[in-house]
């Protein structure tokens, strides 16, 4: 048993060595395995109720959230460049932006919906 086991692993590992080349060449797969990573300096949070996200830690959706708060949360992300390149390669409509703050670190947290 113990050579049939250690006959598996090695097989295994020499098979993830062979094909992580493989892997680095397709974007798309290796995006769907470990994520986009964006380097801007902005973090997407969505706020959506029942949202796998929303358990992270970070603040909810304003407590007193207004449509004059909304608005003035798109009007900066349409007046930051930044932010709008931000909001495109995540697919995040203008519209469903919710709340705007700017991190400790000087990054940009969005919340959208």
């Amino acid at each position: 048993m113990r050579r049939i086991t250690g006959a598996l692993f090695a097989t295994l590992s020499l098979l993830a060595a062979a094909t992580s080349p493989a892997l680095a060449d397709d974007a798309e797969v290796a995006a769907i395995l470990f994520g986009r990573n964006y380097h801007d300096g902005v973090t997407a949070i969505s706020v959506w109720p029942r949202h796998a996200e929303r358990g992270t830690g970070g603040a909810a959706v304003p407590t007193a959230q207004t449509p004059a708060r909304l608005r003035a949360a798109q009007a900066e992300v349409a007046a930051d460049p930044t932010l709008q390149a931000a909001i495109e390669r995540r697919n995040i409509a203008l519209h469903n932006v919710v709340w705007v703050e700017t991190a400790a670190n000087g990054g940009r947290i969005l919340y959208y919906r």
